[in-house]
């Protein structure tokens, strides 16, 4: 057989090969198609598949899991290639790995889905996670799959339910009558934050209503001073902007809320008074409302007179006022006021016309402060800090897709939660495919109350989705517990999740109950550190160019525009036309189906497109512009590994040729300091920024210099190539399993090993249970330092010696660098 070839002397000839290169498909010597990508990936898909766990530390990767929509789009294909990367990354470092991955499956999506293919929502998520479990597979991703959950599975949800009768038990689930967002199109309850700036529903769009109900909550209030001093933790990395935006989430925890009693003389309940200066709750003397409290609507008739409310510390009623005159507290339609030692209390009460003792004994205020604060968490009524703004968590929902409250409503006994033992309350099985709500199935509500016996209803409503996500992350470390929902001995270890990735849509809400849910469970004694994560990865979306019509704001194809210099219009009508970068979707007409790219570039190209180019943290702009660089790549790797098995084929030829052992050294020595460079500075964008476009472009660099920059005899004879032509498929593999596993192949295939003794190679494994590369104990590696942001030092040390220096010891050497030392003033720790 006759190849076009690079002979030894840089010239293209064609020659006649000595012998068949060697490689799992013996492909070496046919340029790379997507037919031979495809076949290298079925070829390799068992191996890549496959477990190589390690026995080092635990490292849990943990991708947000996505809600089975029924497939995969870009946004799931790049989380997950993401997330695949960092764990490969992390075995190969030695590290024992956990990498799980399940399904958010209940919700109002599935539903409303299931309503319009008329089918039961039971049927419509299964079918959609069968199908998109394959595309995961399909795309190589390394999955923990025996530990897979779905939230809509009874085995799953029975322990949602056994954490909130938890919560139930310690009084932080509770219902009450509140005035709530109603969707009049999915016809349930959203919360503030699933209404957008313009009043209208974030699923259905429709304009919210306003409706008094009764709903369930949970106090998440109550952990608020703990969740936001929590953030300022320094065992939080990497989460930046989410620090601020969970902050600004919870607000500053400057008041505290404390549970007074409402009357009207025939009727009692509890309304929760806030305040920013707790000796009010000693010392106040009357209360407003404004006139819109739905509290108020309940206690105000024809004949009620007047309004009290009862000091629980003081055991005083207090009248209360309706007036709008007034500039409550962010979030607040309550005040307390005390005119007596308050300024602008007593202006208040001058405006509105009410008395007030006046001869008060001078206190001091932070002493009352405290006392009152004391009072009232030694009462149990009270007294956590939190701010005026945030609200405790509605999880109620009017929907038949979600996990049942476990409570049982009797006339006699009154709220009374199911027993443990009585977990789960199963969803009965829906086949009617119209069915929307449980209040229409008597026979599943009529049930046996578990104190008295009799004849009592089930809680209708359902959980809100974000609850069976609070603490998923647990679960997936011990998921076949049948005891409880998961155990100390088995979470201890992996906990708090070393890395937790997904989008900045889920900054805020999922977070936030996250971390409440942790803090919770933590304070049970079931969790050994409160915070849920360690380090956040929050990928950027994946963004698609879209075509609006100027005029009428209508989405249009890419086909139906026509460019004109500059200028975009409609082909059918001229109009002008709007192009931008928007979140792929179908109703915009710029997504991306990722199965078309498996199809037409093979899975390794698919994730290496999703990878390269652009850090994960920023937006990805979809084009097919970028496609032909990493196509490229791909065909240099292939072509470099065929000239590498071919000059070490027709070694012995070129040995009779004068191949000067100095120039072999110089460039030995050239390739050990990139190749030095290059892992240390991969590994570190791997590891530590997590920038993994700029490690991927390391890697790139380097094919550029052993492709275009080392002569034939070099590669033929140098031990420095061999090693670096490995470093370099070993790196690559976390991105690219198949393609560098065949890439591998070839590598062992080929004749006069150099580095049999080599750290950086085992001929005897495979490429995917090859440790990580590391840099070479005398190369030196820079040691900078950091003062008040800026750079002022950076020593060059060799690897060995910079492994041993411990804080102490770095921050002796460099304050014996002037340009660090003349700018330490104060506190010797600001030097880094």
């Amino acid at each position: 057989m006759k190849i076009v070839g690079r002979s030894l002397s840089h010239k293209r000839v064609t020659f006649q090969l000595v012998k068949r290169f060697k490689s799992s498909l013996g492909l070496w010597n046919e340029d790379i198609t997507t037919k031979i990508k495809t076949d290298i990936e079925k070829h390799w898909s068992k191996e890549v598949q496959s477990k190589h766990n390690c026995e080092g530390k635990p490292y849990y990767v943990l991708p947000m899991f996505p809600y089975p929509s029924g497939n995969l789009h870009m946004g799931h294909v790049r989380v997950y290639s993401i997330s695949d990367t960092i764990a490969r990354f992390q075995r190969m470092n030695g590290n024992d790995v956990i990498h799980p991955i399940g399904w958010d499956a209940f919700g109002l999506p599935a539903e409303n889905a299931a309503l319009q293919h008329n089918i039961p929502p039971q049927v419509w998520t299964n079918t959609n996670i069968n199908t998109m479990k394959k595309q995961l597979l399909d795309l190589g991703f390394n999955f923990d799959w025996e530990k897979e959950i779905s939230t809509c599975d009874p085995c799953y949800y029975k322990w949602t339910q056994y954490i909130f009768l938890k919560l139930f038990e310690k009084g932080l689930a509770y219902q009450s009558k509140a005035k709530v967002n109603w969707d009049p199109i999915d016809k349930t309850v959203l919360a503030d934050e699933q209404v957008d700036e313009n009043g209208c529903s974030w699923r259905s769009g429709a304009k919210v209503q306003k409706k008094v109900l009764t709903q369930w909550f949970i106090k998440t209030t109550k952990y608020a001073k703990q969740l936001y001093d929590g953030l300022n933790s320094k065992s939080l990395e990497n989460w930046k902007d989410i620090i601020n935006l969970q902050k600004h989430w919870i607000g500053e925890c400057n008041g505290i809320a404390v549970n007074f009693k409402i009357t009207n003389g025939k009727k009692t309940k509890p309304i929760e008074i806030w305040t920013s200066e707790p000796y009010k709750l000693i010392h106040g003397q009357f209360l407003i409302m404004c006139k819109n409290n739905v509290t108020l609507e309940e206690f105000l008739d024809d004949e009620t007179t007047s309004i009290k409310c009862i000091n629980p510390i003081t055991n005083s009623e207090m009248l209360i006022y309706i007036t709008d005159e007034f500039t409550y507290p962010e979030g607040q339609e309550i005040y307390l006021a005390c005119p007596s030692f308050n300024i602008e209390d007593r202006k208040l009460s001058n405006h509105l016309k009410i008395s007030f003792d006046n001869e008060y004994p001078n206190i001091n205020i932070d002493i009352e402060n405290q006392k009152a604060i004391n009072l009232a968490l030694g009462e149990k009524i009270g007294g956590h800090f939190v701010s005026s703004k945030l609200k405790d968590w509605l999880i109620s929902r009017q929907r038949y897709w979600g996990t049942p409250i476990p409570i049982i409503h009797c006339t006699e006994c009154g709220v009374v939660p199911v027993p443990y033992e009585d977990l789960p309350v199963k969803l009965p099985e829906s086949h009617e495919s119209g069915l929307q709500t449980l209040t229409n199935l008597s026979n599943w509500i009529t049930c046996k109350c578990p104190k008295c016996l009799g004849i009592a209803k089930r809680e209708t409503d359902t959980m809100d989705t974000f609850v069976d996500s609070s603490w998923y992350f647990y679960r997936f470390l011990d998921p076949h517990n049948k005891e409880m929902p998961f155990s100390l001995d088995n979470i201890k270890n992996f906990t708090p999740v070393h890395c937790y990735i997904g989008g900045k849509e889920h900054a805020v809400l999922h977070l936030y109950y996250a971390r409440f849910m942790s803090y919770f469970l933590h304070s049970l004694g079931w969790t050994t550190t409160p915070e849920p994560f360690k380090k956040l990865l929050v990928q950027g979306m994946v963004m698609g160019q879209s075509y609006k019509v100027k005029s009428s704001g209508k989405y249009i194809r890419a086909e139906d525009v026509e460019k004109t210099g500059k200028d975009y219009t409609e082909k059918c009508t001229g109009e002008a036309v709007i192009v931008q970068w928007e979140k792929m979707s179908k109703s915009k007409h710029n997504g991306e189906n990722p199965e078309r790219l498996l199809a037409t570039y093979g899975c390794d190209a698919t994730r290496l497109l999703m990878l390269a180019d652009v850090p994960p943290a920023t937006s990805r702009h979809w084009s097919d512009a970028t496609l032909p660089g990493v196509l490229n790549w791909q065909h240099r790797l292939w072509i470099t590994m065929r000239d590498f098995i071919e000059h070490r084929n027709n070694a012995d030829l070129t040995r009779n040729k004068n191949v000067s052992n100095a120039d072999i050294q110089n460039y030995d020595t050239k390739i050990w300091g990139l190749r030095n460079y290059l892992i240390a500075t991969t590994t570190y964008h791997f590891k530590y920024s997590q920038k993994l476009s700029v490690g991927i472009s390391r890697l790139q660099s380097l094919t550029n210099v052993l492709r275009n920059k080392i002569p034939p005899e070099v590669i033929a004879f140098s031990k420095e190539y061999e090693l670096a032509l490995a470093s370099l498929i070993i790196m690559l593999t976390p991105v690219t399993p198949h393609f560098c596993s065949e890439l591998w192949a070839g590598f062992l295939s080929a004749p006069h090993r150099l580095c049999d003794t080599s750290p950086i190679i085992d001929w005897n494994k495979s490429v995917l249970e090859q440790k990580w590369p590391t840099v070479d104990k005398h190369y030196e590696l820079s040691f900078k330092c950091k003062v008040d942001g800026a750079d002022r030092c950076d020593l060059k040390i060799k690897a060995e010696e910079l492994t041993k220096i411990d804080h102490e010891k770095a921050l002796q050497m460099m304050l014996q660098q002037d340009s660090v030392s003349k700018r330490i003033t104060k506190d010797i720790e600001n030097c880094l």
